[in-house]
C-alpha cells in the first residue's frame, strides 16, 4: 500500500506542474522537436520571460531536457509520448469543456498532431 501512496503523490505533484495553460502549450509545441526560448515564444506569443519561467517549473520535474549549444540553450521533451498523451487526454475531458465545442476541441486535437508530425526545419 505505501508504494501507490508515494506514486499517486509524485503523480499529483507532476500533474500540478503541468496545469497552466501555457506549459501545455509548450508542451505540445515541444513535440515538434528541440527550440529555443525565443523560438518558442514567438510561436505561442508569449514573452522569453515567461517561457523561461514555465520551462523551469518543466525542467524542475524532469518533463524537459536542456542542452546548450554555442550562446544558446535548446529545450525538448524527456519524453515524446507526454504530447501524444494530453492530445489524447482532449478526448478524455471533452464532455466537461463548457466553453469549447466539439469542432473547436477536433481542430485543436487535428493541429497539435499535425504539429508532432512536421520537423522543425
Amino acid at each position: 500500500m505505501p508504494s501507490r501512496k508515494v506514486v499517486a503523490t509524485e503523480l499529483a505533484h507532476v500533474l500540478r506542474q503541468i496545469s497552466h495553460p501555457d506549459r501545455i502549450r509548450l508542451l505540445l509545441k515541444l513535440q515538434a522537436g528541440e527550440q529555443t526560448v525565443n523560438e518558442l515564444g514567438d510561436l505561442l506569443e508569449i514573452s522569453p520571460t515567461r517561457v523561461s519561467q514555465h520551462l523551469g517549473v518543466l525542467r524542475a520535474v524532469a518533463l524537459v531536457e536542456t542542452q546548450t549549444r554555442g550562446q544558446q540553450r535548446v529545450y525538448s521533451l524527456a519524453q515524446p509520448e507526454l504530447a501524444r498523451w494530453l492530445i489524447e487526454g482532449i478526448d478524455f475531458i471533452g464532455h466537461r469543456l463548457s466553453r469549447a465545442t466539439p469542432t473547436d476541441l477536433q481542430n485543436a486535437k487535428q493541429l497539435w498532431q499535425a504539429e508532432g508530425a512536421e520537423p522543425v526545419i
